[in-house]
């Protein structure tokens, strides 16, 4: 059987299409009702909706217009000038000025007005809530708990939509402290859809404030007064919020003054309660301020993730995830991760979890948090990393019965809090609760302990290993107990084990049992592991005394009641010991260390004792020492060293040169030296307060010794006795000792004054005293006298005096100071201050006088000394000497200084005034002498007045004299008849020279002026000039003086040049000698030694002479003396010949002309002619100058004239030349009758020549013998 399916479908489709027609019409009808009735009338039902809307909101509506329009089939209302009155009385209505609506459908079935969409476009409202959390709109309270303000939103509830768009809102929350918010541009939309209600709404709140604002809602639930029924969600979304501006609004966000950012809120409820809740925040640059008038906290960064729910226990449940919180000191937060659970009521109680949190980022807020009496907290100002922590705890959180917590962390730290130590850099695990805990700690990377209390300074460890257990007991006490401690670092390893008890009743710092073992420590270290109890003085002291070395094997031991620490009055026990290794110890300010210190060091409850078995100091040995220190607490610790020490004497000398010894005793021990090995005993109280006034007690025994006390005292030797010393002065009993080639003991005191006094008594040997001081005069003193010195010493030099009567002095020295052995001779030195000088005076019989002022260097500054009757002032500085006597021998002490290389000249500007009637220079004699010499920046000046020379000598750089004489009057007159010997100079001490005498006189007669210029080099003196000029003729000489391995040779070259040779004679007082005469010589010579010492048998050379129209008048010796050859030797030799009976009156000659050949002292003569009007002379042969002896050939030719004397040129080099002239006057008395020549030999000596005829030859006989 078939169905009639198909005409079943015909049929419904015509009747589906029937009533879609009919349908169609009647919209038809409706749209045609609607635009051609009701718009056109819609005025008119005005009132009636004024009553509809009044009776559905439950306020009275009234509208002032009403218009519409149709689009399509869609009808929309526009309501102009609506009021909905205010309840309350006086109170002001709500005024839209334009909404637009669209009637639904559904008003026909709830017969009362429905709408599809209701809009207003730019309303402005204003919302607040009073403090009594009533809500009102525009004045008009909006309660839910009245029926008309009930009805009125469930009637807007009711609505499919709602649109507020372009609205201003006015928001004010007085409940939550929110000022009046402005909010632009908002748009409200509430949609009622088939799954319940959604409320959007946006809006713009004031420039600065947000960026972006949305809030959502969606619930199910229709009237309001079922509220507690309703389910649903809501989320904020907030973006670009500036809390600076925003905490103007909320007065909550006083304590977030500033920041930027935004979050998203989430929440579910039901039924009247908060289900859970989810929030994401991300701020940047907040800023917290947790006190109203506190300090700001910087939070750059703080963002995260937070869910809150309520528990399965009826609790509640707190998850953060993806936390970052940074401040100013680091990360507190690095996407770490938190969860608590709590319960309130009786069952409370929780716990709490926390991962990946830095505390040290913590601290910031720790210090501005208004913590109140948990301050501790902030105090703690904690550091650290948290790993992982968990806790459990019963009852309430701020005073839990029972708790649990267990964690780890690393890189932990805390600052001290009262007893409680500060430490930093830790990791390990924790476990407590209420009844106890264990802490472990394992740190590889090195920590920091602080206590403040207990040590000045933290202490760095480098590896820390430690198991540390507590338990709480009744009363409050705590029992700890440190199971085992290790601990290492630079400069130390050590192991500790103890317990300790706090019991509140029994000590307020505790009671301790503990013992620690450190195998070795740095001694320079040690300081820094003493407790506080150990005074600042002290703790300063060892600081800076403990130079290097080490501890050995330390123990330590603390026990009893620390209220009672270091246990001076009993009540425990504190004990370190140790093994000192080459330890060093600057025990004072400037003393000399003591090193490689070796023995036992011990800290007993307050005291400190080092006992040295063996040490050193500046290199000595030191025997048994001890360092204490009687109570290291004490305001006013004192350090007492006592020890011994044998050895070289060297070494406690330099002992009291480096050491403050040396300016206690004032400068004593400086220059000190000695030889030997003597006993130190020495004990030292030092103030630690006060380590420069440190009181000293020491002997020391000299054993043989010798002795070198500086500031020109003499060594002395083999010293025996005991010097004993304090900080005071010295003292010493009869030090025996040999000195000066005599002996003398020693006695030395101080007086309560603080004056130092030493006496020395004894016997000195002159010469060796001289040998001493003055060695020069060694040679001429001699013999034993007695002396006395004091010396007074009040931390300075006082005064010193040396007293002798010479006594057994014997002396040659020249007078005034030639003495006898018995003759006393008062001689008194003395030394005393004299402001920043000390002045020296010295009395020595009657002739001399001195005083000298000398620097703190003992150099001298000024001074004077005056001999005989010699008078004048103390110059400003340098020395001046004083000399005036009537006669002074001068050539005694000439060979006195001059003798061993003289003495040097002193490094103070020197003056010298003498004054004599009389002065003799090797037997010659100045008279009326008058020296002034001063000194010149390079040299000295000395200004000469005698009457026998006037002018000045100078001493100028490289030792260059100068010589400025206006006139020099020869020769010196003799102090005796007799000859006076020629001093032989030293030829290696000529210096340069610069001469120049303006007027040279010999025996009254003016021989002009002499110019001598000589410079002197390394190995030679050069005389570059040497002129004697005057108007008869002139003398010019040039030459040098070499020293060559170790030889000394010298040569010069002469010119002599005379217009007149018989006046040039006259001046050398040959007046009648020689008449006329033009001459001129020339020579070169050199020998074998010095420039002014002429050796004979090495003299070599050559001489040429000539001379022209002249006469000698006659013969006499004095011709042997200018014109013979021995002018080549000394002035002093003399030639006694007598030839007046062989020239008789005279000798013309025209010319004179020869050469004389010199080698090694022999003179050869080669046709030496004096041609004339009577004759021609021919001299011939040679001359010994060493023997003085010649062998010589005189030839004669005999000219045509009569009257002419034969010219004797030859003779100015030798006397024999004289003599064969002489000889040819007297044969040739007629020459005219002669016609034949003679021939003549000279022998013998100088002084005895021999002249012998030898033949007469005719003129042609003579040619052919030649």
């Amino acid at each position: 059987m078939s169905l009639p399916v198909g005409a079943t479908l015909k049929r419904l489709a015509r009747a589906l299409a029937v009533a879609g027609g009919i349908l169609a019409g009647l919209l038809l009808l409706l749209w045609a009702w609607l635009a051609w009735y009701l718009l056109p009338n819609l005025g008119t039902y005005k009132p009636q909706l004024e009553q509809e809307l009044s009776a559905a909101l439950g306020h009275a509506v009234h509208i002032g217009s009403l218009t519409g329009s149709l689009q399509g089939p869609v009808l929309t209302l526009a309501l102009h000038q609506v009021e909905i009155d205010n309840p309350n009385p006086g109170g002001y209505p709500l005024q839209l000025a334009e909404l637009s609506a669209r009637p639904s459908w559904k008003s026909l079935i709830s017969w009362s007005p429905r709408f599809t969409r209701i809009t207003l476009t730019a309303p402005e409202l204003s919302l607040r809530r009073a403090r009594d959390g009533h809500l009102y709109l525009n004045g008009i309270v909006l309660d839910g708990s009245r029926s008309s303000d009930s009805q009125m939103l469930d009637w807007l509830l009711e609505q499919d939509e709602i649109r507020i768009e372009q609205a201003r809102l006015r928001w004010r929350d007085e409940a939550m402290g929110l000022a009046e918010l402005d909010l632009t541009q908002g748009n409200l939309s509430l949609v009622q859809g088939l799954f319940g209600h959604r409320l959007t709404l946006t809006a713009h709140a004031p420039e600065g404030w947000l960026d972006a604002f949305r809030f959502q809602m969606t619930w199910r639930g229709d009237r309001l007064e079922n509220w507690r029924t309703w389910r649903g969600k809501f989320a904020l979304d907030v973006g670009g919020a500036n809390l600076a501006d925003w905490r103007r609004t909320l007065a909550w966000l006083a304590h977030m003054p500033a920041g930027q950012g935004g979050a998203r809120v989430e929440a579910s409820f039901a039924d009247g309660q908060f289900t859970s809740g989810q929030a994401r925040f991300d701020l940047k640059n907040v800023v917290l301020r947790p006190e109203a008038a506190g300090p700001l906290v910087a939070v750059p960064n703080l963002s995260g993730e937070v869910e809150l729910k309520p528990g399965a226990d009826g609790g509640s449940e707190l998850l953060a995830r993806n936390l970052v919180a940074q401040t100013i000191d680091g990360k507190l937060f690095d996407r770490a991760e938190f969860r608590a659970r709590w319960r309130e009521g009786a069952k409370a109680g929780g716990s709490l979890s926390l991962s990946r949190a830095d505390l040290g980022a913590l601290r910031p807020l720790l210090r501005v948090l208004p913590l109140g009496e948990n301050a501790a907290w902030r105090a703690l100002d904690p550091d650290g990393f948290v790993e992982e922590v968990t806790a459990d705890w019963q009852g309430s959180l701020a005073a839990p019965g029972r708790y649990a917590v267990k964690g780890r962390f690393s890189g932990l730290g805390w600052q001290p809090v009262k007893l409680l130590p500060g430490i930093s850099g830790i990791s390990g695990e924790l476990d407590f609760s209420e009844r106890g805990g264990m802490l472990r700690l394992s740190d590889p990377d090195g920590a920091t302990l602080t206590m403040p209390s207990v040590f000045a300074r933290p202490i760095e460890v480098r590896k820390l290993d430690a198991a540390v257990r507590w338990a709480r007991q009744p009363k409050g006490v705590v029992d700890v107990e440190l199971e085992q401690v290790d601990l290492k670092n630079a400069d130390l390893e050590a192991r500790v084990q103890g317990r300790y008890r706090w019991a509140p009743d029994e000590s307020a710092a505790g009671l301790i049992d503990l013992t620690a073992s450190i195998p070795k420590v740095a001694a320079t270290a040690v300081p820094a592991y003493l407790p506080l109890v150990v005074g600042d003085d002290t703790r300063a002291w060892l600081a800076g005394a403990l130079k290097a070395g080490q501890a050995e094997n330390a123990q330590l031991k603390l026990s009893g009641n620390l209220d009672r620490f270091p246990f001076t009055a009993g009540g425990g026990e504190f004990l370190v010991t140790a093994a000192t290794r080459n330890v060093s110890l600057e025990y004072g300010e400037g003393w000399p260390w003591i090193t490689h210190i070796n023995g036992l060091l011990e800290f007993r409850n307050a005291g400190m004792l080092v006992k040295a078995t063996d040490a050193r100091s500046m290199n000595a040995a030191i025997g048994p020492t001890t360092v204490s220190i009687a109570d290291l607490g004490a305001d006013h610790p004192h350090l007492l060293v006592d020890g011994g020490a044998k050895g070289a004497s060297a070494d406690f000398v330099r002992f009291m040169q480096q050491s403050p010894l040396n300016t206690m005793l004032d400068g004593f021990p400086q220059g000190l030296k000695a030889q030997g090995n003597g006993q130190l005993s020495l004990r030292l109280d030092i103030p630690l307060t006060d380590v420069k006034a440190i009181a000293v007690a020491g002997q020391y025994a000299f054993l043989d010794n010798t002795l070198e006390l500086g500031h020109g005292i003499p060594a002395l030797q083999q010293v025996r006795g005991r010097l004993a010393f304090s900080e005071r002065g010295v003292s010493a009993r009869g030090i025996a000792f040999q000195a000066l080639g005599g002996y003398g003991r020693l006695d030395a005191d101080t007086q309560p004054s603080g004056l130092m006094r030493f006496v020395v008594n004894g016997r000195a040997d002159a010469r060796a005293a001289l040998a001493e001081y003055v060695p020069p005069l060694v040679p001429n003193v001699g013999g034993m006298t007695p002396f006395r010195l004091v010396i007074d010493v009040n931390r300075q030099l006082k005064s010193l005096q040396l007293d002798s009567t010479l006594h057994g002095v014997t002396s040659d020295l020249p007078v005034p100071f030639a003495k006898r052995a018995d003759a006393s001779w008062p001689l008194r030195l003395t030394i005393s201050p004299s402001g920043t000088q000390s002045r020296l005076t010295l009395r020595l019989g009657q002739e001399v006088r001195a005083q000298f002022y000398l620097k703190d260097s003992g150099a001298l500054a000024r001074g004077a000394v005056w001999v005989a009757q010699g008078r004048g002032n103390l110059p400003r500085q340098g020395l001046a000497i004083y000399v005036a006597s009537p006669s002074i021998d001068a050539a005694p002490w000439l060979a006195l200084l001059g003798r061993d290389g003289g003495g040097a000249m002193p490094d103070v500007p020197l003056t010298l005034n003498l004054q004599a009637d009389q002065v003799s220079i090797d037997g010659r004699l100045l008279h009326a002498v008058k020296v002034n010499l001063e000194p010149r920046s390079s040299g000295w000046s000395a200004r000469v007045d005698a009457r026998e020379l006037n002018g000045t000598v100078s001493l100028g750089e490289q030792g260059r004299v100068q010589m400025r004489l206006a006139s020099l009057s020869l020769p010196l007159a003799r102090q005796d008849e007799g000859d006076v010997p020629v001093a032989a100079n030293s030829n290696e001490s000529l210096p340069s020279l610069d001469v120049q005498i303006d007027r040279l006189t010999w025996k009254d007669r003016s021989m002009g002026k002499l110019t001598l210029m000589s410079t002197r080099q390394k190995n030679e003196w050069k005389l570059d000039r040497f002129q004697l000029s005057n108007s008869d003729g002139q003398i010019n000489l040039r030459g040098v003086q070499r020293t060559q391995d170790g030889q000394m040779r010298s040569q010069l070259n002469v010119q002599l040049d005379s217009a007149s040779l018989g006046k040039l004679l006259a001046r050398f007082g040959e007046a009648d000698l020689v008449r006329g005469g033009k001459f001129r010589s020339t020579g070169q010579l050199e020998w074998q030694g010095g420039m002014t010492s002429i050796q004979w048998p090495s003299l070599s050379g050559e001489i040429t002479l000539s001379a022209e129209s002249g006469q000698f008048t006659r013969a006499e010796p004095g011709v042997g003396r200018l014109l013979g050859l021995t002018t080549l030797q000394s002035l002093g030799r003399r030639l006694r010949f007598d030839f007046k009976d062989v020239f008789g009156e005279g000798f013309a000659f025209d010319s004179i002309n020869g050469a004389i050949g010199l080698d090694n002292g022999m003179a050869t003569l080669n046709d030496f002619v004096v041609r004339g009007p009577a004759a021609t002379i021919t001299l011939t042969g040679k001359a010994n100058l060493v023997r003085e002896t010649q062998n010589l050939t005189a030839r004669v030719l005999p000219s045509l004239s009569e009257g002419v004397a034969i010219a004797a040129g030859a003779a100015t080099l030798n006397p024999l030349v004289g003599a064969a002239a002489l000889a040819a006057q007297k044969l040739l008395q007629d020459p005219l009758g002669k016609l034949f020549a003679s021939e003549y030999r000279i022998t013998g000596t100088f002084a005895s020549p021999k002249i012998d005829s030898v033949s007469r030859t005719a003129p042609a006989d003579r040619e052919k013998n030649r």
